[in-house]
């Protein structure tokens, strides 16, 4: 991964610092473990959790992709399907909102690490 390129270290979920380290010890996939996160960076040892409580603020955030995804699946739906019956509604749209968990969860994480906890890149040499 080319140095200083953020995009790729946000994408990638990596350390804002170092932009090697893993940010999340699995994958996203591993469902029952997809919440578990590097309390360090494994290689420059930066401290993910900036000040005690600090990812409550992920959680708007995130609450922000759900209600865009929501919005999105509402107005999708409404016009391919000429305003269908409620139903029609709620379980795709709960139901795409619960797949998506794992991905919102970490995006809305790493995300706030990048951009909030004033974490800046910095060459790590080895």
């Amino acid at each position: 991964m080319p140095k200083g390129n953020r995009l790729k270290a946000i994408t990638t979920g990596k350390c804002p610092k170092c932009q090697e380290g893993n940010i999340f010890q699995y994958k996203w996939w591993q469902l029952q473990n997809f919440t578990k996160m590097n309390k360090i960076c494994t290689v420059c040892g930066v401290n993910f959790e900036v000040e005690p409580g600090f990812f409550y603020g992920a959680m708007y955030m995130s609450y922000a992709f759900t209600v865009a995804i929501m919005a999105t699946g509402g107005v999708f739906i409404y016009n391919m399907f000429n305003d269908p019956p409620v139903l029609y509604y709620i379980i795709p749209i709960t139901l795409v909102s619960l797949l998506i968990t794992p991905w919102n969860f970490r995006i809305s994480r790493i995300l706030y690490l990048h951009l909030v906890s004033g974490i800046k890149y910095k060459k790590f040499a080895k």
